[in-house]
């Protein structure tokens, strides 16, 4: 019987996530969103978005995923854009841009790779935080990584700093809330030490002084209200506890990777 119990249960929580994501999906300016996966030079059957809401079966407007896909393709293919997404430093995808300007369309690119890759943009690179792609030209590149190494390790130092002052600040806010949690636990073991005392006393006072059950049974009363609405603060204490620490342990494992990278930035 469990284990239809939990089966059931299962498949109520799966149907409980789908409900969600159609929701999320139906909210989606599809436009929008079909032109923003073309400018990222993606097709739309690789965009995860689109998969997972089409896998729930929500309500997408294909027309306007299509017209704004469409949209976004054009803008990708143009001249500008071409030698930009290479003076970002990013691959162009030339597949979205088969035609007779695709020729044009690459020497753009290569021309905003040719800028990206300097010596003297190699700092303003490392600086931005973004990861190189390893684009740059063989003959360009020793030159630009010397700068873009030197960039990117001041960019990583700055990041370690920031990211330990937000630690030390969550450790500061957990020890507080640690603090209140625990003077919450004692005044609820004081509570139900009084109830069960009370509890015990109650059948006494029926019998010998039943002037004072009044009293006893509406004091029980008020100390089991309280109890569980001390119970219910403790509770949403203790999960936003777990999610500062799940979010402090979130950070001390980037600050290590950060710190792992470093040694590398000094070659």
């Amino acid at each position: 019987m469990s284990r239809w119990i939990l089966l059931a249960l299962a498949l109520s929580l799966v149907s409980c996530a789908s409900y969600f994501k159609r929701k999320d999906c139906e909210s989606i300016n599809w436009f929008e969103h079909g032109k923003k996966v073309a400018l990222s030079g993606k097709w739309l059957n690789a965009d995860a978005m689109v998969t997972e809401c089409r896998k729930v079966d929500a309500e997408i407007q294909e027309s306007q995923l299509d017209l704004g896909f469409k949209n976004g393709m054009q803008i990708y293919c143009s001249n500008t854009n071409a030698y930009n997404v290479g003076k970002s430093g990013d691959f162009f995808s030339r597949d979205l841009c088969e035609g007779p300007q695709i020729n044009v369309l690459l020497n753009e690119h290569k021309k905003g790779v040719a800028a990206y890759c300097h010596k003297t943009y190699g700092f303003t690179a490392g600086t931005s935080g973004k990861k190189y792609q390893n684009i740059c030209p063989k003959d360009m590149e020793p030159a630009f990584l010397k700068e873009y190494r030197r960039g990117r390790k001041k960019y990583v130092e700055t990041l370690i700093s920031t990211k330990e002052s937000e630690v030390r600040e969550l450790d500061n806010r957990m020890r507080t809330m640690k603090s209140d949690l625990n003077f919450q636990k004692g005044r609820l073991t004081g509570l139900r030490g009084e109830l069960n005392s009370l509890e015990t006393q109650k059948a006494f006072v029926a019998n010998n002084n039943p002037a004072q059950l009044g009293y006893i049974e509406n004091r029980i009363s008020q100390l089991n209200s309280d109890i569980s609405s001390l119970n219910y603060d403790i509770s949403g204490k203790e999960n936003e506890i777990k999610k500062l620490e799940n979010n402090r342990n979130s950070k001390l494992s980037e600050i290590t990777g950060f710190k792992e990278e470093l040694p590398s930035l000094d070659e």
